[in-house]
């Protein structure tokens, strides 16, 4: 069957603290991420940035301090590293709770601004929405300021939705979820464009739901918002496909096989089994599936490379940041999309053991319903 698009999959960056002083950096395993990509796929159709692509400055309780020309210029060099990956710079950006808490607030220097504002970006590559393929937000706190909830593009015929974070429920949290009217939206939208339910849709979200961490832990993640209304969004669309972040680091990653990223949601809203060490999707009955995307930043000091920035971070003494040094650990996703069947792929770009970037995890293929 003919390959109708390849996706590049890029979540939770989290440049953070010194790398974000003036002027920025960006962090290492991203840029590693897109070369590797391209190195092994060739440039994809398009490319998905999962959110927090910024984070902590300096510490997640105190952000808001990010001077606007700051997130410019951060905003600038992460869309030229992911769009050169890319055919015609197609690359798809949603808002992750971090980003919705960094800048937001403003600072002395600076008006408050939109720091998930990736829009213009988006109409350059993708073409202006018209009315009717998006759902605006205002924000209680800044009405001034724009958000998109959702938006609906096509690349190639296969429709992708991005949905966004409530900024009411991210700003200057820890958390965040989809409001109502957005998730209505998207459902809405969902049963628009795949009637029949057997059409194969992404819809790409920061936020996870349900979960297995690679030792084989089952984890609720959806803890804030309106949970049964965020499943109900798929239910009747077999071939639709959640692609999330938000749950990153070492306990995170996969290690063997690409299945353990893909779950596969019955009509109780569990997974149907833990996925791990399995090859493809047949003989399974399910209602739709979740898929991470990985993540491009590790916690723990142990996972990171000693070339970490100095530098403010927002504080007034110099000093050095560990976390902004190079991943040992980090993954990515890369999906293929095919008449009758989409193949994922998790991918790595650091080394430590078990986790080498050479290593071609084993692909994972979903067969459509």
């Amino acid at each position: 069957m003919k390959k109708i698009l390849t996706g590049f999959c890029f979540t939770d960056i989290h440049n953070q603290q010194a790398m974000l002083d003036y002027p920025t950096k960006i962090r290492t395993s991203f840029i590693q991420a897109n070369e590797l990509a391209v190195k092994e796929f060739g440039k994809a159709d398009i490319a998905l940035i999962g959110g927090d692509n910024i984070s902590d400055y300096p510490y997640w309780n105190k952000s808001c301090a990010l001077p606007k020309k700051n997130f410019l210029d951060i905003k600038q060099k992460i869309h030229k590293c992911v769009s050169e990956s890319v055919k015609d710079g197609k690359v798809l950006y949603v808002a992750g709770n971090n980003d919705m808490i960094m800048g937001d607030i403003g600072t002395e220097e600076n008006e408050p601004y939109n720091t998930t504002d990736f829009y213009d970006l988006m109409d350059n590559a993708f073409g202006v929405l018209p009315e009717n393929e998006k759902i605006g937000l205002v924000s209680k706190g800044k009405p001034k300021e724009f958000y998109l909830g959702a938006f609906h593009y096509v690349v190639n015929g296969i429709d992708f939705i991005g949905i966004n974070i409530d900024p009411d429920t991210a700003f200057n949290s820890h958390e965040g979820s989809y409001s109502d009217e957005t998730m209505l939206w998207v459902k809405d939208k969902l049963n628009e464009i795949d009637p029949a339910g057997t059409k194969p849709v992404f819809i790409v979200g920061h936020l996870s739901a349900i979960y297995y961490y690679n030792d084989g832990e089952l984890v609720e993640t959806m803890i804030n918002g309106n949970r049964s209304l965020f499943y109900d969004i798929f239910k009747g669309h077999k071939n639709a496909f959640y692609l999330y972040g938000h749950v990153h680091g070492e306990r995170s990653c996969y290690k063997e096989f690409s299945s353990g990223a893909i779950l596969h949601i019955d009509d109780r809203e569990l997974p149907i089994d833990k996925n791990l060490k399995e090859t493809d999707s047949l003989g399974k009955e399910y209602e739709y599936s979740f898929v991470h995307m990985g993540g491009l930043r590790p916690f723990g000091k142990q996972f990171f490379e000693e070339d970490g920035i100095s530098g403010y971070g927002g504080e007034k003494e110099l000093k050095y940041f560990p976390g902004t040094a190079t991943p040992k650990l980090a993954q990515y996703l890369v999906f293929e999309v095919y008449q009758d069947r989409v193949v994922f792929y998790i991918r790595n770009t650091g080394t430590i053991e078990n986790y080498n970037q050479k290593d071609r995890l084993k692909e994972y293929t979903v067969y459509y319903k």
